[in-house]
């Protein structure tokens, strides 16, 4: 138990720190490297090597019977890859180029107010008051964070780009709860970021960028975050957070999507020295407690809570010990009536 219990800490320590890291990642990714082309090489790549790991995993363990993914499993890979990776994900990355590294992370820690919102379009679930509550919190704090009223408001179309790519991912996310998925470990995942790297390359090809990378550029330290964005924000992040899917609660799987942005905010600050103004911290808090509500679930009453509950209920009356005393005594004159 002891051992199953510092996975889980080791896991859950690898996506609140790496993927909130992966904002500074961005930002410093694309001071050399054009931001789609950048996000397109990560997950090509990474979608490459964990489609060649599922691939040997297959044939390693036959006996798991894993086949290969169909028809039916590529297209909704597609689909979650352009709507998830591809434009939440190379959303915020070109985003990052106007916006700081926290003002991104914050942004996009309003996924799962749009979540909720699709969800509930889509008629998966109803929205309960403290959903709604929640979602009300993390609208306030986008609100705060991009008012363009106030002074030092972040760019507004880079803010709006970062805001539809959270968009994207809360409907991708609800559509991934119908979308036929295969039943191997990673290989959807694999598949997914295949398509957004291929998604993400032409479109970067499409708008000229490959024109601008510089042969110098591949041994900058925009390779270096390259490279760090492939192989822990990409492979390690994403099977750590599978392995969490698979063995640890939901509340505690959940958790990274309000941890993330309070890392991207302290690394941004600490390692690039973008300035963190009042105005970003209340909003991280507002958004912060937002996702919470939505995420963590109202604790349920315990046993010694029920007489409590059930005392309010219409047509209960509790009986005390001296009533129920005088019941059994009953009972019992009765019951020696009978036999006599």
């Amino acid at each position: 138990m002891r051992g199953r219990r510092g996975a889980i800490a080791a896991a859950l320590g690898v996506v609140w720190i790496v993927w909130g890291s992966t904002y500074v990642a961005l930002r410093v990714g694309i001071r050399a490297l054009p931001p789609l082309t950048m996000a397109g090489a990560r997950f090509g790549i990474a979608g490459l090597i964990l489609f060649g790991w599922c691939g040997w995993q297959r044939r390693r363990h036959p006996e798991a019977r894993w086949r290969p993914a169909g028809w039916r499993e590529w297209r909704a890979s597609a689909v979650l890859g352009l709507l998830l990776p591809a434009a939440g994900t190379g959303g915020a990355t070109w985003a990052e180029q106007k916006l700081p590294a926290g003002t991104a992370a914050l942004l996009l820690a309003s996924i799962p107010v749009w979540l909720i919102l699709a969800s509930h379009v889509a008629g998966l679930e109803r929205i309960r008051p403290r959903g709604a509550a929640g979602l009300l919190l993390g609208l306030a704090g986008v609100a705060i964070l991009v008012n363009p009223l106030s002074g030092g408001a972040p760019n507004l179309l880079a803010a709006a780009v970062a805001l539809g790519g959270a968009l994207c991912w809360g409907s991708g996310s609800a559509y991934a709860r119908r979308a036929p998925h295969p039943d191997q470990p990673l290989l959807g995942s694999s598949m997914q970021l295949i398509c957004a790297g291929a998604a993400l390359c032409a479109a970067g090809a499409a708008g000229g960028e490959l024109g601008r990378i510089q042969a110098g550029a591949l041994a900058s330290e925009s390779a270096l975050a390259l490279a760090y964005l492939i192989v822990f924000g990409s492979l390690v992040a994403y099977s750590s957070y599978e392995w969490l899917v698979r063995h640890a609660s939901s509340v505690l799987t959940g958790t990274y999507a309000f941890v993330n942005p309070v890392v991207a905010v302290l690394l941004g600050w600490w390692l690039l020295g973008e300035h963190v103004s009042g105005r970003t911290l209340l909003a991280a808090a507002v958004i912060v407690a937002g996702v919470a509500l939505m995420v963590l679930p109202a604790r349920q009453p315990g046993p010694a809570a029920w007489p409590a509950r059930l005392s309010r209920l219409p047509g209960y009356r509790s009986r005390s010990r001296s009533a129920r005393s005088a019941g059994a005594r009953r009972r019992i004159r009765c019951s020696a009536g009978r036999s006599a």
